[in-house]
């Protein structure tokens, strides 16, 4: 039974990517971005060829190894204020990523990135946490919420 929690939770997290992959479309569509989400995950690997392909399946596997991590964490610490709790744990990794990312990639591989690029990532960022949270509330801690 929890080896099918686990899966499902994962789940939820490969799914909560696909709204901020969306915003983050959007936002490159009207010149606020110059990378989607998954295009700046795929530069993780390809390094200066941005991939959606590639990006997608890297997403994939955070948005999903996330979302368990999450999981466990709210299950010993409460699961109260689970959507704020989801959307500034997506912050911070954003960060952490972001920081990651700029040191080994950014500037070295690719140009320096304009600055509407972040905050177009920090929106996208905050729709993948209200999502995950607002799918873990629903799916998961429902009996425990109620």
């Amino acid at each position: 039974m929890i080896q099918d929690k686990v899966l499902l939770i994962g789940l939820l997290g490969v799914l909560s990517t696909i709204p901020g992959e969306i915003a983050s479309r959007i936002f490159v569509y009207f010149g606020i971005g110059k990378y989607s989400i998954y295009e700046l995950a795929s530069l993780i690997i390809t390094f200066n060829r941005p991939v959606f392909t590639i990006g997608l399946i890297v997403d994939f596997l955070v948005g999903s190894v996330f979302a368990i991590l999450l999981y466990f964490i709210f299950e010993k610490l409460g699961s109260y204020y689970l959507v704020i709790k989801t959307t500034f744990s997506s912050l911070l990794s954003w960060l952490v990523c972001e920081l990651l990312f700029t040191a080994t990639v950014e500037g070295k591989y690719i140009p320096i990135r304009p600055i509407n690029d972040y905050y177009s990532h920090i929106i996208s960022a905050m729709i993948f946490g209200i999502t995950l949270g607002l799918l873990l509330k629903k799916f998961i801690f429902k009996k425990l919420n109620s």
